[in-house]
């Protein structure tokens, strides 16, 4: 129920993000979605790919300087809107979770926009907080779905 999300540790300077952009393209790996946090002294990327890109997308980076390491995150389908992620919000509340962040996906399914989340519980791991968002009908996206975006 959880996809692979990569992480990237970038200095802040000018020409970094396109560095690291310019280089997972030179290698045909396709950024599905980017979201960037920015601190005084670097940045953290966050960006999915298709699982077959996963590896290749860390070597590269890697072999480029870059710091990279993947995390499991959810990914959920809401209806695309007004008030579309309210309900799965509600959810979070109710069961006394915690966002860490979020971002969308550059796409689509249907007619549902598409967010990955990262979670957090005092009593629940990763798994299990997917698990209860389903069981509260938030429609999962799983890895094998991203993949034929």
């Amino acid at each position: 129920m959880l996809i692979t999300q990569i992480s990237v540790y970038l200095e802040n300077d000018k020409g970094t993000l396109r560095t690291l952009t310019k280089t997972l393209g030179d290698n045909n790996i396709d950024i599905l979605a980017l979201s960037i946090a920015d601190t005084t002294n670097f940045g953290i990327v966050r960006l999915v790919t298709r699982e077959n890109d996963i590896n290749n997308a860390q070597k590269v980076l890697r072999e480029n300087g870059f710091i990279a390491k993947t995390s499991n995150v959810t990914c959920i389908a809401v209806p695309n809107k007004p008030a579309g992620l309210d309900s799965v919000l509600q959810i979070v509340e109710e069961n006394k979770l915690s966002i860490e962040y979020m971002y969308s996906l550059n796409y689509n399914i249907g007619n549902k926009a598409l967010i990955v989340l990262r979670l957090s519980s005092e009593n629940m791991e990763k798994e299990q907080i997917a698990e209860l968002l389903e069981k509260k009908g938030v429609t999962m996206v799983r890895q094998e779905e991203i993949n034929i975006l």
